[in-house]
């Protein structure tokens, strides 16, 4: 008799870890996007002043202030982008956001590969 009884708290503690788990990872999946989808926006825009850069220059900066500004920039605060490396062939710019652990990734030219396309962003969370 007692056997059962074991089995079934043993089955709704099991099952109770499972629900508790899987509540997390929705959480955690659904209150990133926001955040990933602003750097994700941001990092395009990077790309996109790149190129136009690029027509004018024969080359890509390394230096963001040297871009045209981006005229929805209100909208991007807590957003941080850099270029981690440019040259006359390509370019890899990394970016996060103030209220998410992760980042992303984009790139243009020849710091793009095959997990890396290009004009694609990548992220990462943590």
């Amino acid at each position: 008799m007692r056997r059962p009884l074991i089995i079934i708290g043993v089955c709704l503690v099991m099952a109770g870890v499972a629900f508790f788990l899987l509540a997390r990872y929705i959480e955690r999946q659904l209150g990133e996007r926001p955040y990933v989808a602003t750097v994700t926006l941001n990092l395009e825009a990077l790309a996109a002043a790149q190129a136009k850069y690029r027509a004018g220059n024969a080359s890509y900066t390394s230096d963001v202030a040297q871009l045209p500004a981006n005229p929805d920039s209100s909208l991007m605060r807590g957003v941080h982008a850099r270029i981690v490396a440019a040259s006359a062939d390509g370019f890899i710019a990394a970016g996060r956001h103030d209220s998410w652990a992760g980042r992303c990734v984009i790139a243009l030219g020849s710091y793009t590969g095959d997990s890396l396309k290009a004009g694609e962003p990548r992220c990462y969370s943590s």
